[in-house]
């Protein structure tokens, strides 16, 4: 038995050994917990406030700032855009910049003064139930409460969801969210199942540029991302009932950029990597917060300011958006490019990024 006890403590002082050496894996071990319990308890939110909403108003008196005040009593609706064109109020409602339009008539204050009870309109964008049931059953009651009647009277409109289904907002995300798991984990394992399989020197060698090696390895991740794509749009239209969507340059830059964004983050994942092991850990690390903060599962507005500043830097988060745009409320072209320049950014900084880091493995 001491014989036996003394091989145990050896190789458990072995392995200790090990593990306090591979501090990349260490503090994985311990961030990735620790990540997902700070988002949890201070990012995410299952009843949102202070929802951006955007007020069509064609005069600007104090009755209209009374009417914002009113809106905002209650801490569910922040106005944070004003103007006299309700097309324009519509775009950023399909943009997402909004959660909220409400729209006053003309002649508002002459309306009330003959007591006619005019009549506002609050249009929701009902593509997240979670976000917007809460803030329209609270202003829905505060007009219907009270024995003297409201001066005005509202009418509460549902855009893009009425019926207020969970996976129309679940499944166009989900495109995105495969895609984001599946290249970056594709690109993070390249590099070091060539270092594991003894190749990666070989790749110095080789009478070409760098970034046609880098290129080269990307590119069949890339056609595989492509057709994951459109493997996985065609069962949500075929089986789940979504709108085919129309087909555009800008959309398919879009998917092209997404794509290229998330291998070459792989790819500069899998160079600083030692192992697959860490490749695959670092992959983790950086899907958890993107379908936490992206607002794939959680109102995106309803989080603190500084997960939304998070969020915007991930690319993610504009894909969701284009998508959804492009699926549920036929978003124009012009808006689709409006939305997916961070993405493109996001790809070219990787890229650079991954070809660094390359050269400097080489």
């Amino acid at each position: 038995m001491t014989s036996f006890w003394r091989g145990v403590g050896a190789i458990a002082r072995k392995e200790a050994l090990h593990m306090l050496r591979d501090r990349l894996t260490l503090a994985l071990v311990f961030g990735v917990p620790l990540v997902q319990v700070l988002l949890f308890g201070y990012a995410i939110n299952l009843h949102p406030k202070s929802l951006p909403t955007a007020m069509v108003a064609y005069e600007q008196n104090a009755l209209v700032d009374q009417t914002v005040k009113v809106l905002e009593s209650d801490g569910n609706f922040r106005v944070t855009a004003r103007t006299s064109n309700p097309e324009e109020a519509n775009r950023w409602l399909a943009e997402s910049r909004v959660q909220f339009v409400l729209r006053l008539p003309p002649n508002l204050r002459a309306g009330i003064l003959r007591g006619e009870r005019p009549e506002i309109t609050l249009i929701a964008d009902a593509t997240d139930p979670v976000a917007s049931t809460v803030a329209i059953q609270s202003i829905t009651a505060r007009f219907s409460q009270g024995e003297r009647p409201s001066p005005v009277r509202l009418r509460v409109e549902r855009r893009f969801n009425p019926e207020g289904l969970s996976r129309v907002f679940i499944v166009p995300g989900l495109l995105g969210v495969i895609l984001t798991l599946s290249l970056v984990l594709l690109g993070a394992l390249s590099f070091v199942r060539e270092r594991e399989r003894g190749t990666f020197e070989l790749l110095a060698i080789l009478p070409m540029p760098r970034s046609a090696v880098l290129t080269g390895k990307l590119l069949p991740y890339f056609v595989l991302g492509c057709g994951l794509f459109t493997g996985l749009l065609g069962v949500c239209v075929a089986l789940l009932g979504l709108p085919w969507p129309h087909v555009s340059v800008a959309l398919l830059m879009t998917v092209a950029a997404f794509i290229a964004a998330n291998l070459s983050l792989g790819i500069a994942l899998s160079l600083l990597a030692r192992s697959q092991m860490q490749a695959m850990q670092l992959g983790v690390f950086f899907y958890l917060p993107s379908m936490l903060l992206s607002g794939f599962m959680f109102p995106f507005f309803g989080m603190p300011r500084w997960a939304r500043i998070l969020g915007e830097l991930l690319p993610l988060t504009h894909f969701l958006r284009v998508v959804r745009g492009v699926l549920l409320k036929d978003m124009a072209a012009s808006s689709v490019w409006g939305l997916a320049w961070p993405i493109a950014v996001f790809a070219l900084g990787t890229g650079l990024a991954a070809l660094a880091l390359f050269r400097r493995r080489l």
